[in-house]
């Protein structure tokens, strides 16, 4: 069989723990459609074939979460033949603290085997701003200055033995000089319309709809968004469109079920064919992360779908969007915001622009075009 041109390791569908999967399936079926030839060195799952194949892409299954997990995905890797591997990294993607180990000694050895190895870094951590509150809500079960000091040194470690570093936005290469920004790529769906959208939902058309989408999870600021929607009034109704989080479980979703206002919906996991329909039926999605230290998913989305956005300050400095998408996080500040998109559909239309502009340069074709560039 002809080697393929790259190897990517990362978590596959069917796997839904993570985003990081389906952005690694919507790369590698970008890369195909710009004439790549890929295999994907994914997750084992009970239930899907070791080896599959289908429109030139092949997906073989080699690893579990765990110590083991990235050296066993790189020697497969390197068995493909691939000039160059691409892996896809986040801090718990691959067993969290018991798989970090194993991430420095894998792209040692895909150096010495003489890959052209390229890490795209979905967290980007300032080492020197994680402090208690960071670890107490990321479940991090070790020492402040252990966290610092673990963290510091695995990006040091990636930046030096990777031949390149991907971010996805500028504010995150800040911090690993050096590193390549190729923005998370985004669809060009074809949209239900909204009144389609929100009658297959159940929505109202008389209210203005909030949307909050993926997994739930304490780092998003979703406590301030309950907080502001209840201020707004009732022309306002939020949605939490998302499931648990598989790290936190589902009593931070039920202390928000609590604290929510009335007509507030809880979706739980939103399946493929519905995502489309939310993004459209939605007036503005809420990405109020206090602390982001990645690109944002469901901003991707909202890119794509040309939905309206309010960001926090700190996603917003990170994404590079102008002001006018952001909003202070403080409830009445976000109620107030709501009220006015509420009552002036030109506001709601000034955002869509804004969002329209931001979106260049990010679609899935451009995203391939570049990536193929780094791996040459």
């Amino acid at each position: 069989m002809t080697a393929p041109d790259v190897a990517l390791i990362s978590p596959f569908p069917p796997s839904g723990w993570t985003g990081v999967a389906s952005y690694s399936s919507r790369l590698a079926a970008a890369l195909r459609r710009a004439g790549a030839r890929v295999t994907v060195l994914a997750d084992v799952l009970d239930g899907a074939p070791p080896v599959a194949r289908s429109g030139g892409l092949e997906v073989r299954r080699v690893w579990r979460r765990g110590p083991g997990a990235l050296p066993r995905a790189a020697a497969g890797a390197v068995r493909t033949g691939a000039p160059a591997v691409h892996m896809q990294h986040e801090l718990m993607l691959y067993g969290g603290a018991a798989a970090a180990p194993g991430v420095l000694p894998a792209l040692a050895a895909l150096r010495a085997a003489r890959r052209r190895t390229v890490v795209t870094m979905h967290h980007v951590l300032d080492a020197g701003a994680i402090d208690a509150e960071f670890t107490a809500t990321h479940r991090v079960h070790a020492p402040v200055p252990v966290a610092r000091a673990g963290v510091a040194g695995l990006q040091r470690g990636i930046r030096a033995l990777a031949d390149a570093v991907v971010v996805h936005e500028p504010e995150l290469a800040s911090l690993l000089p050096g590193a390549e920004v190729i923005p998370h790529g985004i669809d060009a769906p074809a949209d239900p319309s909204r009144a389609a959208a929100r009658a297959a939902l159940g929505l109202r058309d008389d209210r203005l709809v909030a949307l909050c989408f993926g997994f739930l999870a304490p780092y998003k600021g979703l406590e301030v968004a309950l907080e502001g929607v209840s201020k707004a009034g009732d022309d306002v109704q939020l949605v939490l469109a998302g499931g648990d989080h598989p790290r936190v479980g589902g009593e931070y979703a039920a202390r928000l079920r609590d604290a929510a206002p009335p007509g507030t919906r809880f979706t739980g996991f939103v399946p493929d064919e519905d995502v489309a329909r939310w993004f459209k039926a939605a007036d503005v999605l809420l990405a109020l992360y206090p602390r982001p230290f990645a690109t944002s998913g469901p901003l991707a989305l909202a890119l794509a779908h040309g939905t309206p956005v309010l960001l926090s300050p700190r996603l917003a400095a990170v994404t590079g969007a102008p002001a006018e998408l952001s909003v202070e996080l403080e409830p009445l500040a976000v109620a107030r915001r709501l009220r006015t998109l509420a009552e002036r559909p030109e506001e709601r239309a000034r955002l869509r622009e804004r969002v329209a502009a931001l979106a260049a340069g990010r679609s899935w074709p451009e995203v391939a075009r570049r990536h193929l560039e780094v791996y040459a």
